[in-house]
């Protein structure tokens, strides 16, 4: 019969009619599914994060921010990190046998929304927005004085060029010198980007503030905003891995002209649903270019359903307290400016260095890691991440240093044990991780076409599948190899021949579990 009949029929006789009609049969709901099979592997249950290692003021407000906010303890570990990261990462490097660390961080955390991601973060940030904040007001005044003498010097550039119109090149050359350099505005100051393109974060640090903190509790606004679009992704995760390197920022543009900027910092902590999971993780250009490899991951249990109420007041309650005026003093402590008198030479960081029982402590450590990394050896599928181990370890150490005295110039054994227990933490995370992501990319299409049937009301034909189904299936073969991957797993199984979905008949069918 053809479409059109069947169209015919379909609008004038009622389903089971057009069953008889087409000589097929309506689907039926009493046939019990088989057991289901997951997907993807059961992710294993994650390690406790370790808050104990923190210094005094960051555990007290840490374990102060989990009795009040009752989020895990790994997303307060992350908030309360990543405010230190800020604080401190303007200061100083790590040197190691002449190699420098910066002290930045990239973190991620992974939670579900109402995981209070944004009280985590705001609480940990609140002495970083007064700083900011306070800067904005003490150069308020500054800006209204480069106003008034960017106009006048702009107006005795226009009056020597016209005196001299008749006068020779040296002339005007000499009006011009007597006049002076154009004035500079002054740097903002804002330390705290949510979500900007990198050409926007480039001129931000030549501009403004040296030390900076991309933070976001909605990282899915970063990750799949402009600058992390598919003509973007390269220059963005390259850039970025270049400021967690430490390297002086270049580019050269047609209209811009070139740029070279040293002494700048940036650090990151996004805040995203385990959705976008893969989009950040299961990127392989994120993957093969060392971006993933950078962030320090967590992805604690959810606390929903726990969190009844307390009567805590975070902004009175003297550990808070403690921690913010403690942040402050050192937010408030003078950066170390290449040139004081002109701030957009940026920073000329200190070196601080192990002491020689933590540095005996941090090569043990990190020939450990270089043999778990080996061909068959446990850390072998996250190599990646455990090359990095050893130098993230000396980054954390500092910047635990750093945050119990900024005046420091050594890294003790103990702040160089705390750095080893974070960051084996972050490596076990890493290898959860990938143990619960599907690097398959047929595990990842069968996913999307379950919930493309689910969508559809759970049966369609096989020809609907790759005539308007996901975007990667387009022919017939593909089509079946991903049903049958469902069905192998009982979440796919076919319909009769000659089936009826929606009075329309199909010669193969199928059902997706509900």
């Amino acid at each position: 019969m053809s479409s059109l009949s069947e169209q015919i029929y379909t609008e004038l006789a009622s389903p089971e009619e057009v069953a008889e009609m087409l000589g097929g049969v309506e689907p039926t709901d009493d046939i019990d599914w088989p057991e289901a099979l997951p997907l993807r592997r059961v992710m294993p249950e994650g390690d406790r994060y370790p808050l104990d290692v923190l210094p005094g003021v960051l555990k007290g407000a840490a374990t102060r921010m989990h009795e009040s906010i009752q989020a895990p303890q790994a997303m307060i570990g992350q908030s309360i990190l990543g405010g230190a990261v800020l604080a401190v990462q303007g200061h100083a490097n790590v040197s190691i046998d002449g190699r420098r660390f910066p002290l930045s961080l990239f973190l991620g955390t992974i939670a579900e929304s109402g995981e209070r991601k944004t009280a985590c973060d705001n609480t940990a940030l609140a002495p970083h927005r007064k700083r900011e904040k306070d800067l904005k007001d003490e150069l308020g005044p500054a800006h209204a004085d480069f106003e008034a003498e960017h106009a006048a010097w702009k107006k005795a550039r226009e009056e020597a060029l016209s005196a001299s119109k008749n006068k020779t090149r040296e002339a005007k050359a000499q009006a011009l010198k007597a006049i002076g350099p154009e004035p500079l505005a002054p740097i903002d100051p804002m330390m705290i980007a949510q979500e900007p393109t990198y050409e926007g974060l480039v001129k931000s640090l030549a501009d403004g503030w040296p030390s900076m903190g991309i933070f976001s509790d909605e990282g899915g606004q970063f990750l799949g905003g402009h600058g992390m679009n598919k003509e973007n992704l390269v220059k963005t995760a390259t850039g970025l891995s270049d400021l967690w390197q430490g390297n002086p920022i270049r580019r050269t543009r047609s209209g811009d002209g070139n740029l070279l900027l040293y002494g700048r910092r940036v650090s990151l902590h996004l805040m995203f649903q385990p959705i976008l999971l893969d989009l950040l993780f299961g990127n392989a250009i994120l993957g093969g270019q060392g971006f993933n490899a950078r962030i320090l991951a967590a992805y604690p249990a959810s606390t929903i359903g726990t969190r009844l109420y307390r009567a805590i007041d975070l902004n009175q309650d003297p550990v808070m307290l403690r921690y913010f005026a403690h942040m402050m003093r050192v937010l408030e402590a003078p950066l170390p400016w290449e040139d004081p008198q002109d701030l957009r030479r940026g920073l000329k960081q200190r070196e601080i260095v192990l002491s020689s029982d933590a540095m005996s402590l941090w090569v043990l450590f990190h020939d450990h890691m270089e043999r778990l990394s080996a061909p068959g050896a446990a850390l072998e599928p996250i190599k990646a991440h455990a090359a990095k181990a050893a130098e993230q370890a000396a980054r954390l150490a500092g910047i635990l240093a750093l945050t119990e005295n900024l005046e420091t110039g050594v890294i003790n054994k103990p702040a160089l044990e705390a750095g080893i227990e974070l960051i084996q933490f972050y490596v076990n995370e890493a290898l959860r991780l990938h143990q619960g992501r599907a690097d398959d990319p047929d595990i990842v299409l069968a996913e999307k076409v379950l919930a493309w049937g689910r969508a559809r009301g759970g049966r369609f034909g096989a020809t609907e599948l790759y005539q308007s189904g996901p975007n990667a299936i387009r022919d017939k073969q593909t089509a079946l190899r991903i049903l049958n991957l469902l069905a192998d797993h009982g979440l796919a199984r076919t319909l009769p021949n000659r089936c009826i979905i929606n009075g329309k008949s199909y010669k193969h069918a199928w059902e997706v579990r509900p």
